[in-house]
């Protein structure tokens, strides 16, 4: 159970009012607090920011950067699950991607960690595809008791929005914005933002959905 925000520009913007709003809903949020650590991985060019912290997001502070695409995260642990720095969102590979999530996968096969998101990142993370990959995520779905399997992802300049849920629709929606840019989260910021359909996949490139996929 957690709270997220993604975003992809054409160009560098700031991202304080996405900090913040993060902040809001990790501390006041559905289901709030959402206070077991948070993560950013960023684009601003051809540089790379990843951070991870496990403090809440709501005491924590991040430096004003302009940046063009990426995913932020604020952590609630399922209960079943240890709370430490190696299950703080997002999750990365040697391939340029990141990867987070909201939502319970109960019974997954661990891999190397105490993470359900860890593991379905590393069933979904190798595709050839885009529709490899939905069809990976269909696979997960159709096999593990899950709650949501929403996930923000990037694959090196492509922002990947998934959202996915068997359960309580009202806290896993996702939001998102495509009026100037792409703004992506798990609470409106403002009255622009419109729900996502259950099992719906968007690709996202230079602030633009060029694709739409569903399962």
């Amino acid at each position: 159970m957690c709270r997220m925000i993604g975003f992809s520009f054409k160009s560098e913007r700031s991202i304080d009012d996405f900090f913040a709003h993060l902040q809001n809903m990790a501390k006041n949020g559905k289901f709030a607090p959402h206070d077991h650590g948070w993560g950013i991985y960023a684009l601003n060019g051809e540089n790379v920011v990843y951070h991870r912290s496990q403090r809440p997001i709501f005491d924590d502070t991040f430096p004003s950067l302009k940046l063009n695409a990426g995913i932020i995260h604020a952590r609630k642990a399922s209960e079943h699950l240890p709370v430490s720095i190696l299950q703080v969102h997002p999750f990365i590979d040697n391939c340029g991607k990141a990867f987070c999530h909201n939502g319970t996968i109960y019974d997954i096969p661990f891999h190397f960690i105490e993470s359900d998101t860890y593991s379905y990142f590393f069933k979904i993370r190798q595709f050839n595809s885009y529709e490899e990959l939905l069809e990976k995520i269909a696979y997960v779905a159709q096999n593990f008791k899950h709650t949501g399997m929403n996930f923000l992802m990037m694959n090196k300049n492509d922002l990947l929005v998934y959202c996915g849920y068997s359960t309580n629709a009202d806290y896993y929606t996702l939001w998102y914005n495509d009026k100037n840019g792409f703004v992506v989260c798990s609470e409106p910021m403002n009255n622009d933002y419109v729900p996502m359909e259950n099992k719906t996949m968007f690709v996202v490139k230079d602030g633009r959905i060029v694709r739409k996929l569903s399962i």
